[in-house]
């Protein structure tokens, strides 16, 4: 609280001395307009901003519209880039202090710098070139701002260094591993089966479902521990807190055929989810043109070529796979040798890094103090409970990662830019090691998605818990082949799409993950698009707002009719029965459910876990979602039963129980008349500066508080955090339709704008249309660019 404390008052004392006018002219400053020299161009590029500030550059080549992208990504996010860097390379503590301590800890074990700067000696031609050319931008601006002030970086008491191409590299492991989000889970299991005993723990474990086949995993009674481990995992620890967290990170995604359009050709739909409350959010919108190619999408600030978008053969969209790339190990000291690990009866020494972390005293202050770290090392990697975790005597958990395994000279960056069909989109995203779901539709009328990261093919174990090592097996044999990962080309249903579930198929022979999003958003996303019928491109983007609740639709009724059945919550019954199963603003229900469903799934669970554990395992929505709606439809589970109590209590007597606690606890939130529990009263979402993070300054340096439709289970997602209820989190960070019969636009709004100076008008100028739905738009042709023009840099070399 002092720290935030101390920002705010920097702030007030900031603008109270210069005054807004001031920042906007001065303080923020920059040049759209007119001719600036750039040496390293080889030829003019022209920068064209149209009215929302987004970019389009038109360069004569590939080489020059790419170091024009970092030159104009660095002047619109040059501080959002900076702060990156630090965080990816675990080394935020020394730009903002102690609270980063925890979070820069978890990035060194991962090694995300370390695998960075390995991987980019091993480049090869096509990403390197790529990689060095956006460098070139990137520092010829940091070289060259002048005048051109970032607001922000005198808070912070640092200012812009150089990239080097370790960095770049640096932050795709960060994002790679800011994926790969099954970890927790395995730890979630572990605990559960030292608290339960494995068959206890098996049922509850987390259910997974594809809904095109009904196959998953968790359908059995079995957990891949044969028994408990007694690790003792202690609460709260660093780990649990800082390391890749069940954000439930993920995406709306699907690509439909021209033989299902009305215009005739593919249309692409996506829609990343992430904590995109910071702004401007993570994507920078850009065009890049040149004689024979054109690319216009969004990036991510950093990174060259595109992330989403449309180019002038393909259109692709991503979302979080869930593909399980992370495994944890259960070591064995050697208690005769200090510093050795048992492989059955062989005995070796850990690998030891040490490393120090500079903690700055606080944001702006030139002071630091030094953190010296010590890692050790197995085969397999890292030994993360020597951070903050207990684990029994004796005992040590490792974590291994496929992604600095395979590095491989072709990234897929540059092949999946320049790809000329879904085929050869495909071919480049096999390459990425990240686990990621990518749509993809081409000119010449393919569809198709592709799956990529490496999947390790597991000689034991599912991934779901920790593996004991009980000899000096490998217990990988290599990593899935690309063309063996999930995957579909025109399929015949005439789409294919994805929101984070389970896409495996029956049969598939690999344990490729047991950590997926739930099924209800793919389901309405089912009832949508099988529908008979030629859909427009403005029925897609209509789709992506769409609250009805899938779940709900199931749940309710049975939640109603427990209700029903008693006085004191009949009230509560009556507004479930009549509801339409939509989770909008004005309506109570959605309130009424969400608020009854969370307390009932602490009631389930909360007597047999204790407060602690079962409050780690609801904090993880995917883990027990679909689980626990199984056994509320099929009734008759043990664990309905308090067992704190000499009574058996059923289901709706449970129903009745947490229906009785939410009623309480929305009064104090909302008032006493039901009637004012309306949903977007209590679900809202908030849009802020990262510098001063939260609601209480959002009005003035953010885009403020408003009421959120939708939920965790709509396509229109909003998620809250089960902790800490009805603040939505995970929200559409933009949304993106790209009809390839349009010549002249994408369909495409930011949660926040363009921009990422604070005093800039487009900094969160699209965010009235991300809440209220109005379509905008990436202009696609010359023509319509033109049209649209409001500004032109030309860039002369």
């Amino acid at each position: 609280m002092l720290r935030k404390a101390v920002v705010v008052v920097l702030w007030l004392f900031a603008l109270s001395v210069a005054g807004i006018a001031v920042f906007t002219r001065v303080v923020d400053r920059y040049q759209a307009d007119g001719v600036l020299r750039l040496s390293i161009l080889s030829a003019p590029v022209r920068v064209v901003r149209d009215e929302q500030g987004v970019p389009y550059i038109y360069a004569g080549s590939l080489d020059d519209a790419i170091r024009a992208q970092g030159w104009v990504t660095a002047q619109d996010r040059l501080l959002q880039i900076d702060f990156e860097r630090y965080l990816a390379a675990g080394r935020l503590s020394e730009l903002i202090g102690e609270s980063a301590l925890e979070a820069d800890i978890a990035a060194r074990l991962a090694g995300t710098a370390r695998h960075g700067r390995r991987h980019a000696e091993l480049l090869g031609p096509a990403d390197r070139r790529l990689y060095e050319l956006y460098l070139e931008g990137l520092n010829a601006y940091i070289a060259g701002q002048g005048s051109e002030h970032q607001f922000g970086f005198g808070l912070l008491g640092t200012q812009a260094e150089p990239w080097t191409l370790a960095d770049v590299m640096t932050l795709q492991y960060f994002l790679n591993w800011s994926s790969s989000v099954n970890l927790q889970a395995e730890l979630i299991s572990q605990r559960l089966i030292d608290r339960l005993g494995a068959a206890k723990a098996a049922e509850i474990r987390q259910l997974t479902i594809n809904p095109d086949d009904n196959s998953g995993t968790g359908l059995d009674a079995a957990l891949s521990a044969p028994q408990p481990l007694a690790l003792d995992l202690k609460p709260g620890t660093a780990w649990l807190r800082s390391g890749p967290q069940p954000r439930e990170i993920g995406s709306n995604q699907w690509v439909m055929s021209g033989a299902r359009s009305v215009n005739g050709a593919p249309v692409l739909v996506n829609d990343p989810h992430i904590d995109a409350r910071n702004l401007p959010g993570i994507w920078h919108p850009v065009g890049l043109i040149t004689p024979g190619f054109r690319a216009v999408g969004a990036a991510g600030p950093g990174i060259p070529g595109l992330a989403v978008g449309r180019t002038s053969h393909i259109a692709f969209g991503v979302t979080n796979a869930y593909a399980d790339v992370i495994d944890l190990f259960i070591e064995t000291e050697d208690p005769q040798r200090p510093e050795h690990y048992l492989e059955g009866g062989q005995s070796f020494p850990f690998e030891v890094i040490e490393e120090t972390l500079r903690v700055r005293e606080r944001p702006g202050s030139s002071k630091f103090r030094t953190v010296p770290l010590k890692i050790r090392l197995t085969h397999r990697g890292p030994v993360i409970s020597d951070h903050g975790m207990g684990v029994s005597a004796g005992k040590l958990i490792s974590m291994r990662w496929s992604a600095p395994e395979d590095m491989a000279a072709d990234t897929g960056q540059h092949a999946l830019l320049t790809a000329r069909s879904v085929e050869e989109a495909r071919r480049a995203v096999w390459r990425n090691t990240a686990p990621y779901n990518y749509v993809i539709a081409d000119m010449q009328g393919n569809i198709g998605h592709a799956t990529a990261g490496r999947v390790p093919i597991r000689r034991r174990g599912d991934g779901s818990v920790p593996l004991p090592v009980t000899d000096g097996e490998d217990a990988w044999a290599g990593f899935i082949p690309g063309e063996q990962m999930p995957g579909q080309l025109n399929p015949a249903r005439g789409w294919v799409g994805n929101a984070n579930h389970r896409t495996v198929p029956a049969g598939y022979p690999f344990a490729y993950s047991t950590y997926f999003a739930a099924s209800w958003r793919y389901r309405r996303m089912l009832e949508l698009l099988d529908q008979p019928g030629l859909l427009a491109a403005e029925d897609h983007w209509a789709f992506m707002r769409d609250t009805r609740n899938s779940m709900a639709e199931q749940l309710a009724p049975v939640m109603a009719k427990a209700l029903l059945a008693a006085e004191d919550t009949r009230a509560l019954g009556e507004v479930l029965a009549g509801w339409n199963h939509v989770d909008d603003v004005e309506l109570v229900a959605p309130t009424v459910f969400q608020a009854v469903y969370r307390e009932f799934a602490r009631q389930t669970f909360v007597d047999e876990l204790g407060e602690e554990l079962s409050e780690e395992m609801l904090g993880s929505w995917y883990y027990w979602h679909e689980r626990l709606a199984r056994m509320v439809l099929e009734d008759g589970s043990s664990w309905f039963d308090d067992t704190r109590t000499p009574a058996v209590e059923s289901r709706d007597e449970m129903f009745r129980r947490a229906a009785r606690v939410a009623a309480r606890e929305l009064a104090e939130a909302a008032g006493a008349d039901s009637a004012q529990w309306q949903w977007g009263r209590l679900h809202t979402v908030s849009f802020f500066s990262p510098l001063i993070p939260g609601k209480a300054l959002a009005e003035v340096l953010g885009a403020g508080t408003h009421a959120k439709e939708g939920s965790g289970e709509t396509i229109n997602r909003a998620t809250y955090k089960f902790g800490k209820p009805w603040d939505a989190t995970s929200i559409a960070s933009m949304r993106v339709v790209a009809d390839l019969a349009d010549p002249d636009k994408v369909m495409a709004v930011l949660v926040g704008g363009a921009s990422g100076r604070q005093f800039d008008r487009h900094l969160r100028d699209q965010t009235p249309a991300w809440l209220s739905g109005e379509p905008r738009y990436w202009w696609f042709s010359d023509a319509a660019i033109m049209q649209h023009k409001r500004t032109e840099l030309l860039l002369q070399p």
